[in-house]
């Protein structure tokens, strides 16, 4: 056994150290500096905290799955300083806010983690699902499957399959129609179930994964296809991001209410789309009516309503056109102002005419000339987007402009007399003798008894004025009545009639009193 070697004594190093001015200590790495006991002081702004920590999110990959630790070392500190603040700082800044976190998880979190894993999951098969029906060469496979089987009892499964394969291939048209019938059957039985079940379970209607190429036209095959509208369009988009046995119904329903949310600045890209697929489809049409004579075309009809052109037009710089008279300008004024906020609709149009009518000859010879220039700027504008349109647009917008004037010939567009304004209901006049004078007595005495005594003669002049209040009301009602529109004269129709009914019964108790 070797002996062991008495240990050495320390030797000085070969190479003293040079005595130079103290360096400063290299800082500690950044996850080591996360658990080293220090003041927790920041003496950042928030501001300047939450812009750094923006800075380091960003900074992070998508598909990060590293621990917290190990990203921290990989990360580019480089690109993490703002304003004045070094990486240093901003180190130090990261590690004292590090400090003040929880590091350990809950037992709630954890549960939140796996509810979220189990959502993500792909959604198993529901038993109540049904299944896919059975085609043509299924039904004649369990048929003939037993007789084959027999014949060869020794055929190995696959050569039974070949087989079988080849028997359904060799049938005639006549006898293959007899499984082609049973498949439809299924088929049709299918999506009935199939419908009632995505009713009854909406949350397994699947995603579509699989897209569908749109038929498009090809020359020498046909006639071309039909231009969609911008709402069908849409349908066709959308309906290839759905499962492909989602029925139509829901997929329509769908489409018709995320249509109906759209602005019009949304629906511009699908019109404008649906209008260029138009023009090609009538260049198509009229080239293949070219080629084929004999071929009659069906009635061609717009894909794009008055409405949908409109969006078209104002969402492509068309400007809008000014009120045509100066009480319209007056009157969309007030409307947009925050006078009008308080009061009762109704009540509106007849506020905007007395506002006007207060209005001096000045003032509204103001809202004339600001209408007349309003239209010299506005057929600048329009002539200025004419000229940005293709040429058939433009002739047909200003063949509708010169329609337009011509409709409106003779009427002066700054001349527009307000609607007439609106009549206040005139009071209904007592409906017998004794309540006019019930109406009109002024005395101290009871008034059933005072009529009471009352001869014939002294009741005529009561007679009389009752009539005079009777023939002025008729006339102020009717002035009333022509102020209304249909509706409300059937309203208050049936509110006369109702209140006739309760009246009749009172007023006979009432003479009775009195005679």
């Amino acid at each position: 056994m070797p002996k062991r070697k008495p240990p050495q004594p320390e030797q000085p190093s070969k190479k003293p150290k040079l005595e130079t001015e103290e360096s400063p200590p290299a800082p500690a790495p950044l996850t080591k500096r996360l658990h080293h006991p220090q003041k927790d002081t920041i003496a950042w702004p928030n501001d300047d905290i939450l812009e750094l920590l923006t800075k380091i999110e960003a900074n992070l990959p998508q598909d990060d799955n590293l621990k917290y630790c190990r990203r921290l070392e990989k990360l580019d500190w480089e690109v993490i300083p703002f304003k004045s603040h070094s990486i240093e700082a901003c180190k130090n800044t990261w590690s004292a806010l590090y400090r003040q976190v929880r590091k350990y998880r809950l037992l709630r979190e954890v549960v939140t983690d796996m509810k979220e894993m189990i959502g993500a999951r792909k959604v198993s098969k529901h038993p109540e699902k049904p299944k896919q029906p059975w085609n043509s060469y299924m039904f004649f496979v369990e048929e003939k499957r037993p007789v084959v089987v027999n014949a060869n009892p020794n055929l190995h499964p696959h050569l039974i399959s070949k087989k079988l394969g080849q028997m359904f291939k060799d049938l005639s048209g006549v006898e293959k129609e007899r499984y082609e019938t049973l498949a439809k059957a299924a088929r049709q039985e299918y999506t009935e179930k199939l419908h009632r079940f995505y009713e009854e379970h909406p949350e397994m209607i699947p995603k579509k994964t699989k897209r569908s190429k749109p038929v498009q036209f090809e020359e020498g095959r046909g006639p071309p296809q039909k231009a969609k509208t911008p709402f069908e369009l849409y349908v066709t988009v959308e309906s290839e991001k759905e499962a492909s046995d989602v029925p139509n119904f829901i997929v329509m329903k769908k489409c018709r209410e995320q249509w109906n949310e759209l602005s019009d600045k949304e629906k511009f890209f699908w019109i404008n789309w649906a209008d260029e697929l138009y023009s090609k489809y009538l260049e198509d049409l009229k080239e293949y009516v070219k080629d084929h004579p004999e071929y009659t075309p069906e009635k061609i009809k717009p894909v794009i309503t008055k409405k949908e052109r409109k969006i078209k037009e104002r969402c492509s710089g068309k400007p809008d056109k000014p009120p045509h008279g100066s009480y319209h300008l007056f009157s969309k004024m007030i409307l947009e102002s925050d006078e009008v906020r308080n009061i009762n609709s109704k009540d509106l149009m007849n506020y905007v005419s007395e506002k006007w009518r207060a209005c001096s000859d000045e003032e509204k010879n103001e809202y004339k000339v600001r209408v007349e220039q309003l239209w010299e700027d506005y057929h600048q504008k329009l002539e200025e987007y004419l000229m940005t349109l293709p040429p058939e647009d433009r002739d047909r917008i200003r063949e509708e402009e010169s329609r337009k004037k011509y409709r409106n010939e003779g009427k002066s567009p700054v001349a527009k007399k307000p609607p007439p304004v609106k009549v206040s209901k005139p009071e209904l006049p007592p409906s017998t003798l004794f309540k006019y004078f019930l109406k009109v007595y002024t005395g101290d005495e009871d008034a059933t008894t005072v009529w009471k005594k009352l001869t014939r003669e002294e009741k005529q002049p009561y007679e009389q004025k009752l009539n005079e209040e009777r023939q002025t009301y008729i006339k102020d009602y009717e002035a009333y009545l022509k102020t209304l529109s249909r509706e409300e004269l059937e309203k208050l129709g049936q509110s006369l009639t109702n209140q006739y009914s309760s009246e009749s019964e009172s007023e006979s108790e009432t003479s009775t009193e009195t005679n």
